[in-house]
């Protein structure tokens, strides 16, 4: 019987997860791309590194609405709102060698960006290791019972 995880739970998920597919609207259609992502607070808020003048940070100021999907492991898709966040104090204390390399800057350059997602509700998929997984499918097809296939359920984050 799976048991409904809760907020915390989903959090310690998300925290193994280095990136995340980002998808954003342009104007009537979906746009994905793989963000680096950062540690997650503890109330589902996630953060990414973004320039001001990307793509990304367009069109999160033109339609707040995204999906975080995350698949390494376990599996978790995110729903919530997003905003781009110029706070200095928060880039520095994100702030890594891995976002410097890639920014090509430092965190009091305006260009650096924060994209902060309010997490709505957070649809996880924990499942058993990948040899776990395969022994478990084999047994289900040679045998009468289901196959473990992990805990899934929907946590609501709230703002």
């Amino acid at each position: 019987m799976n048991e409904q995880k809760t907020l915390n739970d989903v959090i310690d998920l998300i925290s193994k997860q280095k990136v995340g597919m980002l998808t954003t609207h342009e104007g009537d259609r979906l746009v994905s791309r793989p963000m680096g992502m950062q540690d997650p607070d503890r109330d589902g808020t996630l953060w990414f590194f973004a320039k001001a003048d990307s793509d990304v940070a367009h069109q999160v100021g033109a339609d707040p609405r995204v999906n975080v999907s995350l698949a390494d492991g376990d599996y978790l898709s995110v729903t919530g709102t997003a905003a781009v966040v110029n706070d200095v104090a928060k880039k520095r204390e994100l702030w890594d060698a891995s976002v410097e390399a890639f920014m090509q800057t430092d965190p009091e350059d305006p260009q650096a960006v924060l994209i902060k997602v309010a997490a709505d509700s957070i649809a996880y998929w924990d499942t058993p290791s990948a040899v776990g997984s395969v022994f478990a499918m084999v047994k289900g097809m040679v045998g009468d019972s289901e196959p473990d296939a992990g805990e899934s359920g929907v946590v609501e984050a709230g703002r």
